[in-house]
Parts: C-alpha cells; structure tokens; sequence
C-alpha cells in the first residue's frame, strides 16, 4: 500500500493512503485530496498508477510540483521520496521493493577524484552532430575578380553621370 505523509501545511501529520488508480491533490473542492494552502493550485498535480507503478503528473500548477527538489512535469516515483506542491512538503512510501540499486562510487571502475578536473576529450569522443562537420567556403579567385570589375564599372558610370553636361 502506497501512503502520502504530509510534512507541512494544515494538515501536516496526516498519512493519505493511495488506494485509487487516479488521485487529483488541489485546493478546489473536487479533488480527492484537498489542500488548502495559497500556494496550491485549485488542480494542482494527480497521482496516477501506470504499470504497477506511481506516477505524479503537475496539472499546470502555477508554483509548480518538484520531487526531490527538481521541478516536475511528470515523474515515476519511488520510496522515500520528498514531494512538494506549492509550499506543501509530503513524503512518498511504497512498500514495493526497489528493482536494482547503484553501484557503490568504489565499484564503478570510475576515478572520482578526476571528475571535473578538465582534461582532453577521450579519443573515442567525436562530433555528435547528425549533421555532420560545417565544410568551408571556398575562396574563389574568380569571383573577387569579378566583383572588383563590378564595383569598378559601377564608379565610372556614378563619375560620368556627375561629370557630364546636362
């Protein structure tokens, strides 16, 4: 069973038990989960399941929905997490058990202490453009030729037009 623990707010201390496939969290009076705070949208976010697994989706809330501190749009949630709608802070607990876990940082093969340092590219790292390289102009001697004529032809007429009688 899946519970909401409300952190903060006017009803903080309260534990909602998901039990629904869909449950709307807002501050109007038709959603399943009423809460009244300021900062809460009138629909403000929905808890969903999708395969087996809880999903919270922000129904355009105007101060947002984060989890963990990262702003949402929509996000599959896990044990433990920290959700927060306005200024209301909940935590997410699922007894379902986590599939796979990360490998401790001393197990990944992976020198920490060089992440970030700045260093050359590896030599397996190449343009990831779909577009490929930018080629180069070519400089045609030609066409500066040409263009010099023009420009040349286009200052005698100018002169000859002022210099002319009328």
């Amino acid at each position: 069973m899946s519970k909401l623990h409300i952190l903060s707010g006017v009803l903080e201390g309260k534990v909602i038990e998901l039990t629904e496939e869909r449950i709307t969290v807002g501050r109007a009076m038709d959603n399943m989960v009423r809460l009244e705070d300021g900062t809460v949208s009138h629909h403000h976010a929905m808890f969903l399941i999708e395969a087996g697994d809880f999903k919270l989706r922000d129904l355009n809330s105007t101060n947002g929905t984060r989890v963990n501190g990262m702003r949402i749009v929509e996000t599959k949630l896990h044990n433990g997490d920290q959700v927060r709608l306005g200024s209301v802070e909940m935590r997410f607990e699922s007894d379902a058990k986590k599939t796979s876990q990360p490998l401790p940082p001393t197990q990944t093969g992976i020198d920490l202490s060089a992440v970030g340092a700045g260093s050359t590219p590896p030599p397996s790292f190449g343009a990831g453009s779909a577009f490929g390289r930018k080629k180069q102009a070519q400089r045609n001697p030609l066409l500066w030729v040409l263009l010099a004529l023009g420009v040349a032809a286009i200052g005698a007429l100018a002169f000859l037009f002022i210099k002319l009688p009328k």
